[in-house]
């Protein structure tokens, strides 16, 4: 009984694996194909931008951020910029307000506490109606000049209900574990949120860089208060009310990402928690959905359990060293599902044409995928533990 029980494990942990291992070929297939030109609306036709910035002690990097959003290319009669200060204890509140002064469009909204980035946005949408269209941009970001027009040319097609620009690491070479951070965003963004778009799948919402039509949140609730991943909570509801979710590449944003090991781990550990909170949301609800077709069921729910393949490559490897009779099905399938990541690494970076310094730390790549399916189980005991969280400090994330 036992040894049937360890074979019919064996076969669904491979035939998880399998079905990751042909999704991510299918996407490295369709990112090879080249895009096609998208017209950038004209200043004239352009809707009226909300564009929403929530901030916690960000004192140190507000002069460069206010620099940026400042130098965006886009109409100042047609955009509300909302600096919202969610209970900083440092220097930021006195910063804004001098930077705001004599700004029509510039606003400040002061949280007396902390209370997370979702509710901060709730409550900047609540008291600013302006905007028919409501982009977000994270303390962190540094959005290119041309970033903003670019990122809402795709609402001129009434059924888009979101859209992600390319969120890019300007630190990508600083480290090993930035490097390896660089490399899960080129292959997220080029190879799978590019194929994702091109079948009109749903390509992530991304939290930053990105922007929503504000009737579609409104239908959809807005933020959900207290997500660790908003965003992706986001992108399953708006796909499941029948809006469109588009990537635009062309809109580009800087930011940096963690440089220690410790800060790569609290990050991705907060990042495998919040995929399994929305998971466990919504996943089940996604699957059975009648409205949805069958291709976007199936893509949605495979999301959500973004780190459900990390857990299996887990499980199958343990069970290989436990099960001999079925250590050569795992073996090959483990050894798959190992290089296909390497294969969307080498096509990411030959699609962005990444310098030389960054392909060399593909060296480190053995070590931080095992250091990322370790992750994925802290991510799933802290999700056990119920642990809270609502902000972490900027000095907790390098």
């Amino acid at each position: 009984m036992i040894r049937k029980s360890l074979a019919l494990a064996a076969w669904v942990i491979a035939g998880v694996l399998l079905i990751f291992t042909a999704r991510r070929w299918l996407f490295v297939l369709l990112a090879l194909l080249p895009d096609k030109p998208r017209p950038v609306a004209h200043p004239h036709d352009l809707p009226h931008v909300l564009l929403l910035t929530p901030l916690r002690n960000e004192a140190e990097t507000l002069p460069e951020l206010l620099a940026a959003l400042a130098a965006l290319a886009y109409p100042v009669e047609k955009l509300t910029v909302v600096l919202i200060n969610d209970g900083s204890t440092d220097g930021s509140q006195a910063i804004i307000e001098a930077w705001i002064r004599g700004k029509e469009n510039w606003h400040l909204l002061s949280l007396g506490q902390n209370v997370g980035k979702a509710q901060a946005l709730n409550t900047a949408l609540a008291a600013f109606p302006q905007g028919e269209i409501v982009a977000i941009y994270d303390a962190d970001e540094r959005p290119q000049p041309a970033a903003l027009q670019i990122l809402i040319s795709p609402f001129a097609d009434k059924k888009i209900g979101g859209v992600n620009g390319r969120r890019a690491v300007s630190n990508a070479i600083a480290s090993p574990a930035a490097s390896y951070t660089a490399f899960e965003g080129l292959v997220h963004q080029l190879v799978t949120m590019r194929a994702k778009h091109r079948l009109n799948l749903a390509p992530a919402i991304l939290g930053a860089n990105c922007a929503y039509r504000r009737v579609a949140l409104a239908e959809v609730g807005n933020f959900e208060p207290g997500a660790l991943l908003e965003d992706s909570d986001l992108t399953l509801k708006l796909a499941r009310a029948g809006w469109n979710i588009a990537f635009e590449p062309q809109a580009v944003s800087y930011h940096r990402v963690p440089q220690t090991i410790s800060g790569y781990w609290r990050q991705h550990t907060r990042w495998a928690r919040g995929f399994n909170e929305v998971a466990k949301n919504q996943a089940r609800s996604t699957l059975f959905d009648p409205q949805l077709s069958w291709p976007l069921r199936l893509e949605l729910l495979l999301f959500a359990l973004g780190y459900l393949d990390r857990l299996a490559l887990l499980a199958g490897a343990g069970l290989a060293l436990l099960h001999r009779p079925s250590r050569s099905l795992l073996g090959r399938v483990l050894a798959a599902s190992l290089l296909t990541p390497l294969l969307q690494i080498i096509v990411a970076l030959a699609v962005s044409r990444a310098p030389r310094a960054l392909w060399l730390q593909i060296v480190w790549l053995p070590f931080f995928f095992m250091l990322d399916i370790a992750m994925a189980a802290a991510g799933l005991w802290e999700t056990l533990k119920q642990s809270p969280q609502i902000w972490e400090e900027r000095a907790a994330r390098k």
